[in-house]
C-alpha cells in the first residue's frame, strides 16, 4: 500500500506518523511512505527541506520509502539513512529515453537504495518494449510506461518479477493506472 503523503493537505511529521500508525493498527500490509514532489507528478508544494524532513522522520515506521533520483544528493541520503528499505524512482512525462540511458538510471539506483523504479512516457508502441527488456535484464526493479498505451506493462510486470505495481482504489493517481481489483485479477490469470 503506497501512502501519499503529498495528497494529504497540509502534511507535517507528526500527522505523517499518526497516519501511519492509525493504517498500523487496521492492516499488516506494508506501506511504502512516497511525499511526490510537482517535477515528478505528486503535489507536495512546501519547500524542499519541509518534504524531506516529513520524510526522513517518518520511514524508519514504514517498510519502503520512496525517494526521487533527482533529490539532492544530501537531502536523499537523509532518507535513505533513516529508511527500513527504499525505493529510488525516476519519473519522466515526456517521453521513454532510451534504454542505455534508463540502464544507467537502474544501475545508479541500485548503487544507493534497494529497489529501482522507472516510470516514463511512452509516444509510441515501441517505447513500452523498452521497459519490458529492462525487466527482462535487471530483477528486482520496478518499471512502468505510463498512459493507456503503457497500462499493460502495470500487469506485466509483477508477473515479470518486479516487487510492486501500482493500482488505483477508485480514481488513477498516474497516467494509465487500473483500478486494484481488475490489476490483481490479471496479475493472478496471468501467473497461473
Amino acid at each position: 500500500m503506497e501512502l501519499r503523503l503529498d495528497v494529504i493537505p497540509d502534511i507535517t511529521s507528526s500527522k505523517a506518523n499518526e497516519i501511519i500508525k492509525s493504517i498500523k493498527e487496521i492492516t499488516q500490509k506494508p506501506i511504502i511512505l512516497t511525499n511526490r514532489t510537482k517535477k515528478e507528478g505528486g503535489f507536495f508544494e512546501k519547500t524542499e527541506e519541509e518534504r524531506i524532513k516529513i520524510l526522513s522522520d517518518n520511514a524508519h515506521l514504514v517498510e519502503i520509502t520512496d525517494i526521487e533520483l533527482s533529490t539532492d544528493e544530501e537531502l536523499r541520503q537523509r532518507v535513505i539513512d533513516n529508511a527500513n528499505k527504499t525505493i529510488i524512482s525516476y519519473h519522466n512525462f515526456q517521453e521513454t529515453p532510451g534504454k542505455d540511458r534508463l540502464q544507467e538510471i537502474i544501475d545508479c539506483s541500485f548503487k544507493i537504495g534497494d529497489i529501482p523504479k522507472i516510470a516514463v512516457k511512452p509516444n509510441k508502441m515501441e517505447d513500452t518494449y523498452t521497459i519490458l527488456e529492462l525487466l527482462i535484464k535487471n530483477q528486482g526493479i520496478i518499471a512502468i510506461s505510463m498512459d493507456k498505451l503503457g497500462s499493460y506493462t502495470r500487469v506485466i510486470g509483477p508477473v515479470m518479477g518486479a516487487p510492486v505495481t501500482y493500482a488505483a482504489i477508485n480514481n488513477e493517481s498516474a497516467p494509465g493506472q487500473l483500478d486494484i481489483r481488475t490489476t490483481s485479477e490479471m496479475i493472478k490469470k496471468l501467473k497461473n
